[in-house]
């Protein structure tokens, strides 16, 4: 498991790409790799052949947002056709398209205080295809004052 603070969340809806960045948050990055062909040898069966290797990693994002954050957050985890989710790891951006598994709980209608939210997404793929955000937005995936959306 793998530990990373705040993140970026680029949703596709109707092939428009929109961003939402957490800075307040913290990712636990958990990979985990499974084949989709596994079967004992027919002479040993203490010999599992594993064929044809996928990723399934799992990401647990724990965010502290006010009441209209967090409505911002849900509507884009709902309603996004292709799902994609960045954090920096030292100098490299890690990126992973995403699906939804567990959506962040609502305690009650009526905070106004601010309240760790937490959520699960999963990643299945067989191999990353990075695509450049940074050029769609043009400015960039700074820290600072503009964080490229």
């Amino acid at each position: 498991m793998f530990k990373f603070d705040g993140f970026r969340l680029i949703s596709i809806v109707n092939g428009a790409i929109d961003g939402y960045v957490v800075a307040d948050a913290t990712v636990d990055y958990q990979p985990d790799i499974k084949y989709r062909i596994e079967k004992k040898n027919a002479f040993d069966p203490t010999i599992i052949i594993k064929r044809e290797p996928y990723h399934d990693d799992v990401i647990e994002c724990q965010a502290i947002l006010l009441p209209t954050e967090y409505e911002t957050l849900s509507f884009k985890l709902i309603s996004a056709d292709k799902l994609y989710i960045e954090f920096d790891s030292g100098n490299q951006t890690l990126q992973f398209p995403v699906t939804v598994d567990k959506l962040p709980k609502l305690e009650d209608d009526s905070r106004s205080f601010k309240s760790k939210v937490k959520f699960t997404l999963n990643s299945i793929y067989k191999q990353l295809n990075y695509i450049d955000f940074d050029n769609v937005f043009g400015y960039g995936n700074d820290w600072g004052e503009n964080w490229g959306f």
